[in-house]
């Protein structure tokens, strides 16, 4: 009789990377099981698994999977293929090994080779055979505009269309927001309330007003689409934005939670119209310091939609057509309260991490025309401040009178990561404090204030990024270690994702004083899931919902981060065989990956080393547009790095002077000899809009690729790499 397995088992979803897999983690800051062996052919990206740890390298967990639990998806996309007389759908850019067998095409479709197909399988891999399945719909040529990103979609279980179930209830709701539909609610028409969002933006969660209490005291407003008095509990509406729990923006489209009649027009807060919103009051002093806070049903009238660079250019005292001065005033005095509230979360401990973001604007086909690297302006700080205080304020109060929330949680980052951290750092010529593994937020404010400026500026705060651990949704109420905030939740972003909508009813419960059983709190301080049904409590499935929101914003990033990395390839393939100045961002077992600043695309240049952060000149071999990746080699080959960062002194550096400009690489430094031009030191340097207020979290898609290329077998160093850079992200 065979000997039974007693090695524990556990349960969770996959995401694939070809040869190795890693098992998500579901519990608050635990880590994610890299899974390989025979039976990783048994899954596919996003199936719930279970698995068992098996012997691996000493320090990190490795496991193989037992059994699928349930199937996430019933399609996947490919290129269709002929081997002999048999059909294969394979991803593009990669080999047959991951090919699909097609055992069959739906009525009316042509088998036609090079076409990107999507595969409903009837069949799944088992040990001996592939999954296999029917082609159920063509998308076209790869080199069409939008197909690939069309693949991105349905290879993620992105819905583009809406159910009829749900688009037959968006269609009951008015045109507009009639008196009948705001009686009861605060009225604020007459308060200068304004929108502040990017030039492209379709829909406005987020409004702002600023009131003056005295010569010392404001009280600062933040209206919030009021989203949950038209998505109901029990309705199509609310299922179906649960399931999505997020928009999806991708470099050329949009994929909304909600139908467009709401996310674009009834909830949207344009100007000139009466528009139904949450409010939130903060009474502050000169210095920004919280007094009190309220929360109340009202209902708005924006005096004016206004982008980031028309505030830019107020704050400035640069005119802006079409402001009256009651706004323009409003608009002045924010200016002076974000900074105040900036310095605050500073001194708390909170980070600051300035990540650069890249757009790619495309024609009216979808196809890319150039990268555009996004500049992180004064206005973008002031609505990050406005919404992060909003947010706190919010789970502040929910905290304090016992309501069961949808916490947002960053746990404390692991001491030994930080360690690693220095000793990166080190090599590039930044002394990190000594005391980095124990006063963790003390000690990364000053790595990040010592790269202000930096040569590696941008590099630096990757680093920091990734040694990080990933913030996620929770049941349970907990800190946020970025924010340095107690207590944290979504609030601000209805429109776009679910739990903000469900932190709106919990507010609305506490207005209405409608309390949760006790058995509902005692149940949410143990972890455990209420008892109550879906309706009694707002408790009811926040720790599913929790799990699942953070799920499918890992997907929506990926799938963000894929679309700009397929167009920016899409770009460079008519640059194949130009040489380009980058920077060494990250190094494996097989190369090392070089980003291209300008761009902000990452590629791979095989079997070299370079100390990481050294500036290069690298050849643009080859391009797999496909899944958005480069192939680089070294423009010089005897002479790879045109300059290595300087190595890290044995004492920190005196103190720089704001204005003091950080050395080239090789040249003298601070308290050194004086460099010969004075140059000023850099504006803010380039973030968008981080709704939430937490750094590389809300952010529109990142560089660098969103799949490196596969490694060889018997290359454990690179999964190594692998797992911190998936660890870093927030």
């Amino acid at each position: 009789m065979p000997k039974h397995d007693a090695r524990p088992l556990r349960e969770g979803k996959v995401q694939h990377h070809g040869r190795f897999a890693f098992l998500l983690s579901e519990e608050e800051g635990g880590e994610d099981l890299m899974l390989r062996g025979p039976t990783l052919g048994l899954a596919m990206d996003g199936d719930r698994v279970q698995a068992r740890l098996t012997p691996g390298d000493p320090g990190r967990p490795v496991g193989e999977i037992v059994r699928v639990v349930t199937r996430a998806r019933q399609s996947v996309t490919g290129v269709l293929r002929k081997l002999g007389r048999h059909w294969l759908a394979t991803p593009e850019g990669s080999d047959a090994r991951d090919a699909v067998r097609v055992v069959g095409f739906a009525r009316g479709l042509a088998s036609r080779e090079g076409d990107v197909v999507v595969v409903r399988i009837t069949q799944w891999p088992t040990l001996r055979e592939t999954a296999g399945g029917e082609v159920c719909e063509v998308l076209g040529r790869p080199d069409e505009a939008g197909v690939r990103l069309r693949a991105i979609l349905r290879t993620l279980g992105l819905p583009e269309s809406f159910p009829e179930p749900v688009l037959a209830e968006s269609r009951v709701f008015p045109a507009e927001v009639s008196p009948a539909m705001w009686e009861g609610r605060r009225d604020l028409r007459g308060l200068p309330v304004f929108t502040i969002d990017g030039e492209d933006a379709k829909d406005f969660d987020d409004a702002v007003s600023l009131e003056a209490l005295g010569p010392q005291a404001m009280r600062l407003g933040v209206h919030i689409a009021d989203v949950s008095h038209y998505v109901r509990k029990g309705t199509a509406l609310d299922a179906e934005a649960a399931r999505r729990a997020t928009s999806v923006y991708l470099a050329d489209r949009v994929v909304p939670m909600l139908p467009p009649s709401l996310s674009e027009r009834l909830c949207s807060l344009m100007p000139g119209v009466e528009r139904l919103t949450l409010s939130c009051f903060i009474d502050l002093d000169a210095d920004g310091k919280a007094l009190a806070s309220s929360l109340e049903e009202t209902v708005i009238r924006s005096r004016r939609r206004f982008t980031y660079e028309e505030v830019e250019a107020l704050l400035h005292a640069k005119s802006v057509p079409d402001v009256d001065p009651q706004v323009h005033e409003t608009v002045l005095r924010m200016g002076t309260l974000y900074k105040a509230l900036n310095r605050l979360r500073m001194k708390r401990g909170a980070l600051d991490m300035s990540m650069p973001e890249y757009k790619v604007r495309v024609d009216a086909r979808g196809r890319p025309l150039e990268v555009v690297k996004r500049a992180r302006l004064g206005s973008h700080r002031l609505i990050e401040e406005f919404m992060l205080a909003a947010n706190e304020a919010v789970a502040a109060r929910l905290l304090e009178r016992g309501l069961p929330f949808l916490s947002r949680v960053h746990p404390d980052p692991d001491g030994r990561r930080l360690l690693a951290l220095g000793t990166e750092l080190r090599k590039m010529g930044v002394h990190a404090p000594a005391s980095i593994a124990t006063s963790q937020s003390a000690a990364l404010q000053a790595v990040l204030a010592k790269a202000v400026g930096h040569p590696l500026e941008e590099t630096i705060n990757m680093l920091v990024m990734r040694s990080l651990k990933l913030a996620a949704y929770s049941h349970v109420p907990g800190g946020h270690f970025g924010l340095a905030s107690k207590a944290y939740c979504h609030f601000t972003s209805p429109i776009r994702r679910y739990p903000d909508l469900l932190t709106h009813r919990a507010v609305k419960a506490l207005l209405r004083q409608r309390l949760p059983d006790p058995l509902a709190l005692q149940a949410q301080a143990k972890g455990e899931r209420p008892r109550q049904r879906p309706d009694e409590s707002p408790a009811a499935g926040l720790k599913e919902h929790g799990v699942h929101c953070s799920e499918r914003e890992r997907v929506a990033t990926d799938a963000e981060r894929r679309s700009v990395d397929i167009l920016r390839a899409e770009l460079l393939e008519k640059k194949v065989g130009q040489v380009f100045s980058g920077v060494v961002s990250g190094s494996a077992a097989f190369g090392l990956f070089v980003t291209l600043p300008d761009s902000g695309a990452s590629g791979l240049v095989r079997g070299a080393s370079a100390t990481l952060g050294s500036r290069v000149r690298v050849r643009l071999d080859r391009v797999n547009a496909g899944k958005g990746e480069l192939d680089l080699s070294f423009a010089d080959p005897g002479r790879p790095a045109l300059s290595a960062p300087p190595p890290a002194p044995l004492h920190p550096l005196p103190p720089r002077h704001p204005r003091q400009p950080w050395p080239a690489p090789g040249k003298p430094g601070p308290g050194q000899a004086k460099p010969k031009h004075d140059a000023p030191r850099p504006s803010d340097h380039p973030r968008p809009r981080r709704t939430a207020g937490e750094p590389g979290r809300d952010a529109k898609p990142t560089h660098g690729p969103s799949r490196q290329p596969k490694p060889p077998h018997g290359k454990p160093k690179f999964y190594e790499r692998f797992l911190k850079k998936k660890r870093g992200r927030r």
